[in-house]
């Protein structure tokens, strides 16, 4: 993400205040919706639900989540205001709008089954039906090109197994890390703090201990960035898995990590990345690890 986050809300403050009141006719909302995701954009967002997230903790709650990532998708997919307008200008709930995204998103496998003629169809019926006929439309509509989640029943277990690849992205880290730590050369270690800077380090270890129970959530300080510029893979990716669930209101998807990850591997882990941060913290951690397997 090349702009920051509080640049991001200085820019877009003002539309989301269009977009947010309710006096403001739905074509105008459209429109805003529209400049909030070029906004997006020309600041060079990439992960828009990353930054929905560190938006709307930045404003507390003023601008959500959604509004940051439907109007990143909404650009995505009209390249111009008048395309938007052209094709959903009478729209009359902009919950209708929400409903066909996953069919139009030109990144879903839905969209390339679609015919020019399909899709005026579509923004036709979001257009003009009442409210129980265009239900009853969109849902035919999903479950004919059903894949994967679109038009399909939702599998919770599906939520654990994908947290499979956090699990590796775990295991790969520890391991490396107590590669590094029992190495009597310190030149790997330096390659570590080299490849990670110490606010990010700082802010991992915090986001580790923050994650081992519901009660710590009261521990975590949000001091890293929004998005992991460190060159370790791993930590980048186990960084902002953990900044985007750290910064949800719900604990739903904390609750499934702290199911397939115990505490103790968490604190562990936290202790082992804040203790890299110098060579007398690797010191101390050895000490204390003797001591744990004396008692």
């Amino acid at each position: 993400m090349a702009a920051n986050i509080k640049e991001i809300v200085n820019r877009i403050a003002a539309l989301n205040n269009r977009y947010r009141d309710l006096s403001t006719p739905i074509r105008a909302k459209l429109e805003a919706l529209w400049e909030i995701g070029d906004i997006l954009i020309q600041l060079g967002v990439t992960k828009p639900h990353m930054v929905g997230w560190a938006v709307q903790k930045e404003t507390q709650g003023l601008i959500k989540r959604p509004t940051i990532f439907r109007s990143h998708k909404v650009r995505t997919i009209w390249n111009t205001k008048e395309s938007l307008i052209r094709d959903l200008g009478e729209l009359k709930s902009l919950s209708n709008l929400t409903e066909i995204l996953p069919l139009i998103d030109p990144v879903q496998e839905v969209r390339n089954k679609l015919s020019q003629q399909q899709l005026t169809e579509i923004y036709k019926h979001a257009c003009y039906d009442s409210p129980v006929k265009f239900k009853g439309y969109i849902k035919a509509l999903k479950q004919q090109y059903a894949h994967d989640r679109l038009g399909r029943p939702l599998n919770r277990d599906k939520h654990l197994e994908e947290l499979g690849e956090v699990t590796d992205g775990l295991r790969t880290l520890i391991t490396y890390l107590n590669n590094i730590i029992s190495d009597p050369e310190p030149s790997m270690r330096q390659q570590f703090r080299n490849d990670t800077s110490e606010i990010e380090i700082r802010s991992f270890s915090n986001m580790c201990i923050s994650l081992t129970t519901k009660d710590n959530l009261r521990l975590y300080k949000n001091i890293g960035p929004a998005e992991s510029l460190s060159n370790n893979k791993v930590i980048r990716y186990l960084y902002d898995y953990f900044y985007s669930i750290l910064n949800r209101t719900g604990d739903k998807e904390r609750a499934r990590l702290r199911r397939i990850i115990s505490a103790e591997v968490l604190a562990q882990l936290s202790d082992m990345i804040s203790s890299l941060l110098t060579e007398n913290g690797v010191k101390d951690f050895r000490a204390r690890q003797k001591i744990a397997i004396k008692l």
